[in-house]
């Protein structure tokens, strides 16, 4: 009697078991694309920037992106690979993040995927000098210009344009660097920021190149920096370029790597003759260098 009754029960359970499975048979192909994520190195430090390459088995329509919490600039490489440059901030703990990208592809399937990297500890070097107040306090004359010019140049990094620049990044000099990007400065005992650029040997008069391409957005005097030609190369990725002795392009102009932009010299406060190479990616500061040791494969 308990055999009879439970066969019948037990047909019914396989019964809408097969029928469930045949309904979901046609779904399992849109539970979404798995997206292959991968960099050219898993560990970065503050400052530096890693080149991330995402694959895709199906074309998107687009694709975003985070790490640190900020949205990622990416670009397509072919229908099926994306690529995006993904920096640390100077100020980032060492540790274990994710970084998340998704995207859809035409007929609206989800693809999404996921990369640990992970920050390792960086040891930023500290400089102590002794100075006339003069040189590090500006005249309260000059407060409305210095505001004015933070400001503009804040708009400036804010903006995202096109991708121009192609592949591998070269130094704007031929110069070797001289001081550490990060490094720490104190005057008279007083902390003033960190280094925000890369310092390169340049006597008065060398030629300074446009390390990629992009466009000129400012070439002026500025109080800080001197003559400075700062360059969008799209995508959020900036070039300042200071304290040159001569400007040789306008704002507008549009340049290609190794184009020649100026001279160096001693313009803008500073004690001697040099270039200084600042790099923005979006809201963040990079080191010039991590850039074009990251970039030094790089085609297209």
């Amino acid at each position: 009697m308990l055999e009879s009754t439970w066969n019948p029960l037990r047909k019914q359970a396989l019964a809408l078991a097969v029928a469930v499975c045949a309904l979901n048979t046609p779904l399992a192909g849109r539970d979404g694309h798995v997206l292959a994520v991968a960099a050219a190195s898993r560990t970065i430090q503050p400052g530096g920037v890693v080149l991330v390459s995402v694959k895709s088995p199906a074309a998107l329509t687009g694709l975003t992106g985070q790490a640190f919490g900020r949205p990622l600039r990416f670009w397509q490489v072919d229908p099926l690979e994306w690529r995006a440059l993904v920096a640390a901030g100077l100020e980032e703990k060492s540790g274990a993040y994710e970084i998340d990208v998704s995207g859809a592809d035409a007929s609206g399937v989800a693809a999404t995927g996921r990369l640990s990297l992970t920050v390792v500890r960086r040891h930023f070097e500290t400089r102590r000098l002794r100075v006339s107040g003069a040189f590090v306090d500006p005249p309260a004359s000059e407060a409305a210009r210095i505001a004015s010019e933070a400001r503009r140049l804040a708009e400036l990094f804010a903006q995202s344009t096109p991708r121009v620049w192609r592949g591998a990044f070269e130094v704007p000099v031929p110069g070797t660097a001289t001081s550490s990007f990060g490094r720490l400065s104190v005057f008279n005992g007083q902390p003033r920021g960190r280094h925000q650029g890369t310092d390169f040997r340049a006597a008065t008069g060398t030629p300074v190149v446009a390390p990629n391409a992009g466009r000129v957005v400012l070439a002026e005097d500025l109080y800080f920096s001197g003559n400075t030609v700062v360059i969008d190369h799209g995508l959020g990725m900036f070039s300042l370029l200071a304290h040159l002795s001569r400007i040789d392009v306008a704002a507008g102009h549009d340049v290609v790597r190794g184009e020649q932009v100026g001279l160096s010299g001693a313009t803008g406060r500073v004690t001697g003759p040099h270039l200084h190479w600042a790099l923005r990616l979006g809201e963040l500061s990079v080191d010039p260098l991590a850039l074009v040791a990251a970039l030094s494969d790089l085609k297209e």
